[in-house]
Parts: structure tokens; C-alpha cells; sequence
């Protein structure tokens, strides 16, 4: 029987080359196992493919960083699931910055009619103000000194 350590996520993550956003995403589908200790969360020591229940392996470097590697360690359905993850996480991705860009507009939107409104507002009260000082002083300085003589 391996007895196996429990890592934090940052050390997990330095160690084993994996993002923290993916970690966490992968605890919280239930896909890794994992410990909540003392307010951390903490994961086997060892490569994500051993302790996923999922199946899904962990990410290989791309076959430009290293060659040897590639030709040593790394088989061709190893290489298809690396391009396959990443084309995944890609759309992933993609539809997040889309969702993100749909809410910004709509707030550029919601933010021109405030604007347009806070125009029409400042227009009726300057009126306002001209028709006021226009009723209260009197246009012509020459017919209130007529009055008092």
C-alpha cells in the first residue's frame, strides 16, 4: 500500500506545471481527489490522469518545447488529447470572452441612454433657470429707476 502526501493547490500547481483556475474548476466538478483542511484545499501528490476520477490525463507540453520528450515519452493519442484539451479549453475560453463582451455592450448601452437622459434633464433645468431670471429681473435697468423717481 503507497501512502501518497496532500499538496496545496500552489504547490500542486508549481509542481506539476497545472493552473490554479484549473484545479479549482476540476474540485469543484468533483474530478480530482482532494482535502479541505484548516481552510485549504489540498490534493494528492501525483500527476492529475492518477488522481482524476474522470479519466482525463494530464496536459503534455507541446511537441516545440521539447522534442525529446516527444519522441521518448510521448505517444500519438497522447499528442490528439493534448490538442484536443487545449482545442477544448480554446472554446472554453472563447465563449467566456464572448459572454463577457455580449454583458459590456449591453452596459455601453444601458450607460448612453443614462447619459442622454442626464442631457435632457441639464437642457429643461437651464431652460428653467433662463425663464426664472428672465421673470424675476427685469429686462430694462431704465424702467426701475423710472418707478422710484
Amino acid at each position: 500500500m503507497s501512502t501518497q502526501s496532500w499538496l496545496p493547490l500552489m504547490e500542486y500547481s508549481n509542481k506539476y506545471r497545472v493552473s490554479l483556475s484549473t484545479l479549482r474548476r476540476r474540485i469543484k466538478a468533483g474530478e480530482i481527489e482532494y482535502k479541505f483542511a484548516e481552510g485549504k484545499y489540498l490534493i494528492k501528490d501525483g500527476p492529475l490522469q492518477h488522481s482524476m476520477s474522470s479519466g482525463l490525463e494530464a496536459v503534455a507540453p507541446p511537441s516545440s518545447v521539447s522534442p525529446q520528450i516527444q519522441s521518448s515519452n510521448v505517444s500519438e493519442s497522447d499528442q490528439d488529447q493534448f490538442w484536443r484539451t487545449t482545442q477544448g479549453l480554446l472554446n472554453e475560453i472563447k465563449k467566456a470572452y464572448s459572454l463577457i463582451l455580449q454583458e459590456k455592450e449591453e452596459q455601453i448601452l444601458q450607460l448612453k441612454e443614462e447619459v442622454a437622459d442626464l442631457k435632457t434633464l441639464v437642457r429643461v433645468l437651464e431652460e428653467d433657470n433662463d425663464r426664472l431670471k428672465r421673470t424675476i429681473a427685469p429686462p430694462n435697468l431704465d424702467f426701475d429707476l423710472g418707478l422710484e423717481a
